[in-house]
């Protein structure tokens, strides 16, 4: 696709939503949190549930999409720790700063991209990549946000009170046995709320950035923007390389590593005290700036 074509049928869509998200959100006064957590809680399990249930990836293609999303995550957590280590961050800058390159917004956002570049086989695959993530986020996420302050058993009891994780695992478990399909009584309700998740998700971010405060620190802003847009887009281009990584699979893993920060690096920085507002700041920043970023890396891998 040329990069008007990109930037008009993908991009622009999924930023129309965030805006509408934005402006309801100031204007209705709504209840980001009520929003947020029916998502965790509701719409983003049903989602992945279904995709996880109904895919038709092979097992071979759902092991490379794993494997990617932890070697690029090993890969980028080394690199934002060498430089935090040579600019000399103390240990608080450091936490915050490796929190906004490692969460990175393969929900909200990457979903919502995959689908309208890739459709329905894209979004499966962008699923499964955000199931990873998301658990990375409450484990190694929950790590660095509180290091120092809890330990490796909390952020335990914190991924084993997603039910996203248990969507997963009851998912895996059906394939197992050989069960793809569901009475529709069940299946159903599942499949409707599972439509919900990406739009949903998209409102969510909008009202997030909305109320956005920012960091009067703008070049180690725009050094994580930076890194997480563009240093991580250069990682997963030469990691899906070495991997053998092709066709679709290949595509959806370097889009979905080439994200914004995510939100939920907010929820730890606030929940922790890892420098909220530089948080934040690398948010916005980074969601504006991928509209740019996405759109050239968009037209130039497909």
């Amino acid at each position: 696709m040329n990069t008007i074509t990109v930037l008009i049928n993908v991009i622009l869509p999924v930023f129309i939503i965030i805006g509408i998200g934005a402006l309801t959100g100031r204007r209705l006064q709504l209840d980001v949190r009520t929003l947020s957590r029916s998502n965790l809680y509701i719409f983003a399990p049903a989602l992945i549930f279904r995709s996880l249930l109904t895919t038709e990836l092979t097992s071979a293609d759902a092991a490379q999409i794993v494997a990617f999303v932890l070697v690029t995550t090993i890969i980028l957590g080394v690199i934002s720790w060498g430089a935090s280590r040579a600019l000399r961050f103390d240990a608080v800058q450091t936490n915050a700063f490796l929190l906004t390159i490692l969460l990175l917004n393969t929900g909200n956002y990457g979903l919502s991209v995959n689908l309208f570049a890739f459709g329905d086989p894209g979004l499966e695959r962008a699923v499964l990549f955000f199931a990873v993530t998301a658990i990375l986020a409450n484990t190694v996420g929950v790590y660095f946000a509180s290091r120092g302050r809890t330990n490796s058993r909390t952020a335990l009891l914190n991924v084993l009170r997603l039910p996203l994780v248990y969507a997963v695992v009851l998912a895996l478990i059906l394939r197992a046995v050989g069960i793809t399909t569901l009475p529709k009584a069940i299946f159903a309700p599942i499949d409707l709320t599972a439509d919900a998740a990406v739009p949903v998700l998209l409102l969510v971010l909008g009202i997030e950035l909305a109320d956005s405060p920012f960091d009067r620190e703008l070049w180690t802003v725009g050094l994580a923007a930076g890194t997480r847009l563009i240093v991580a887009a250069a990682v997963a281009g030469v990691v899906a390389t070495l991997m053998g990584l092709q066709g679709l699979t290949r595509q959806v893993c370097i889009v979905q590593a080439s994200m914004p920060t995510a939100v939920t690096s907010v929820v730890l920085a606030v929940e922790f005290d890892a420098k909220p507002r530089f948080v934040t700041s690398v948010v916005f920043v980074s969601t504006l700036a991928s509209m740019v970023t996405l759109t050239v890396l968009l037209s130039f891998i497909t």
